[in-house]
């Protein structure tokens, strides 16, 4: 049957270059769209991956074609090809583009049966000698919990190279569970209807958040970079599960693949799923400048999570966090990373984006900080639990590289012996930060972190009934020196900007999520100069 298709392929793409006609829909089935917009992503010097998706479609395989233009109008096409697509690929069109020249800017669109899809922009990477980079970081994007106001605040942006996604693209839950309180209201109910876990599930959740404006805005500007965190599959996964899976829930395995399959259909990523073989991890190179190495801290090679389980007691979380074999990365990643940063020695950064807080970040005592006759969206219960373990500040959220100490100090020793100017990007926390990497038995940071919020997910002020809004923040910042920026209020995005002689970073925070009108401030400004990483980063509001 693949050999079959696979020919099949072969051949309709042939006649399409002969007869130089536009592909027809076939036996379609209905009139084709490209409700979905379009999309790029995976740039390399020479090229990058165009994606739309069919709406409307049916039945066989169906050939699109795909165009690049030297200019926004369309009218010098420079290169175009077909592409096939059928519901094997749930109608998604992905074209792995090469023989493209560096450092430039393309635009494209897709053509079915006289169909045009709406014009998108990319880049290819440059080559050599690069003055400047920057990029939009953002992580956590939740339908039902607001608007993208974000996405559309960064696809207004026009100087950007990529856009970094650090994971959670989408969420699994359903109607009535987590972050779903405004969606009715807002018109963004969950599509399907309750928690993902086949595949069609999977699907039609990417085409949901794939349908919001605000989502196409952005994609059809700028080029992704893209690694999945847990809510691509399920909430607090590891290799071997996750918290939101239970055994009524059908096979763990069944589950991730669908998701991982359905995560590369929807994104504009190059490679194929394979199951727990299935690596994200990868790099590009940004001419001599920097190398922006992509990370899986989610399911690759991640152990369980320390307190997770049934049977968890402050007696088994002591022990997991103090074996030295549990892993966040993997043995194959681990070595993976180390031959790269040795490899990319010549570059002046080495950026590295992976999902979770990298820091050894302390929990505030929440006692003190909490108002408990404010509303708050967690039961009482649950509350004053979260309120029991922050008692004596224990470290922050075990889901994060504060609960694999082990692996962290040797990913640190990694960074310290390899690499050059290391700059972690990390998500998951729904919280701004700027953070000094500083080892257990060290005195300077080995690396610098940048947090983006989320785009849309609840932070911890609408969770923690504060008695003041910046409690939370100045609480966190008194028991960790090396915290250097927090805000956890506002939804937003972080421009991170490289040069020869500074890394830079400013948090673009919107007002609301809740309403389509929105006002936007830069509020943190921090950088780090080239060769002065034991530095830290610097408050540039201040100079």
């Amino acid at each position: 049957m693949l050999r079959r298709n696979f020919l099949r392929s072969i051949v309709g793409l042939v006649l399409a270059s002969l007869t130089g006609l536009r592909p027809a829909l076939g036996r379609a089935g209905g009139s084709p769209r490209f409700d979905h917009g379009v999309a790029s992503g995976d740039p390399l010097s020479d090229g990058f991956i165009l994606w739309t998706r069919v709406s409307g479609a049916s039945g066989d395989s169906l050939p699109v074609r795909w165009l690049i233009a030297s200019d926004p109008d369309m009218t010098r096409v420079v290169r175009q090809g077909v592409v096939r697509t059928d519901d094997w690929s749930d109608y998604t069109v992905k074209a792995d583009v090469r023989g493209m020249p560096s450092g430039s800017t393309f635009y494209y669109r897709f053509e079915i049966d006289g169909v045009e899809s709406v014009v998108g922009r990319t880049r290819t990477l440059p080559e050599d000698a690069v003055d400047r980079a920057r990029f939009a970081v953002v992580s956590c994007s939740n339908h039902p919990a607001g608007y993208f106001n974000v996405y559309r605040d960064i696809a207004s942006t026009g100087d950007l190279d990529a856009v970094i996604h650090l994971g959670d693209y989408i969420y699994e839950y359903g109607p009535g569970q987590y972050a779903t309180e405004h969606a009715d209201r807002l018109g963004r109910l969950p599509e399907p209807a309750a928690e993902l876990q086949s595949l069609d599930d999977y699907r039609r959740r990417h085409a949901q958040y794939k349908s919001d404006p605000d989502s196409i805005a952005m994609h059809r500007q700028h080029p992704l970079i893209a690694v999945w965190d847990d809510h691509e599959i399920a909430n607090d996964a590891w290799r071997g599960g996750a918290e939101n899976h239970q055994d009524d829930e059908g096979g763990w395995q069944d589950r991730r693949d669908a998701a991982i399959r359905a995560w590369f259909e929807w994104m504009p990523v190059r490679g194929v799923p394979s199951g727990a073989d299935t690596r994200i991890f990868r790099r590009f190179r940004y001419g001599n400048l920097l190398s922006l190495i992509m990370l899986d801290t989610r399911l690759h090679g991640r152990d369980r999570q320390p307190d997770a389980g049934a049977s968890v007691t402050p007696e088994s979380v002591s022990t997991a966090l103090q074996d030295p074999e549990r892993r966040m990365l993997g043995h194959r990643q681990e070595g993976w990373l180390r031959r790269t940063l040795a490899a990319d020695s010549e570059t002046t950064w080495q950026v590295i984006g992976q999902q979770v807080m990298l820091a050894p970040v302390l929990a505030p005592d929440l006692g003190p900080l909490l108002d408990h006759e404010r509303p708050s969206m967690l039961p009482r219960e649950q509350l004053d639990h979260y309120v029991a373990l922050s008692e004596g500040n224990p470290p922050m959220v075990l889901d994060t590289w504060n609960g694999y100490p082990h692996a962290r100090e040797a990913l640190l020793r990694d960074l310290q012996q390899l690499a050059r100017n290391p700059v972690v990007l990390s998500g998951d926390l729904h919280t701004s930060m700027a953070n000094n990497v500083v080892p257990h038995d060290g005195e300077k940071p080995v690396a610098v972190e940048i947090m983006p919020p989320a785009v849309s997910s609840p932070g911890f002020d609408e969770y923690l009934p504060l008695r003041e809004p910046d409690a939370l923040t100045r609480a966190t910042q008194a028991v960790n020196p090396a915290v250097r920026y927090m805000d956890t209020q506002r939804r937003g995005w972080v421009r991170l900007t490289l040069t020869s002689v500074e890394c830079a970073a400013e948090w673009h925070l919107v007002d609301t999520v809740h309403s389509r009108d929105y006002t936007k401030v830069v509020d943190g400004r921090f950088a780090v100069r080239s060769g002065d990483i034991g530095a830290g980063l610097r408050d540039i509001r201040r100079e």
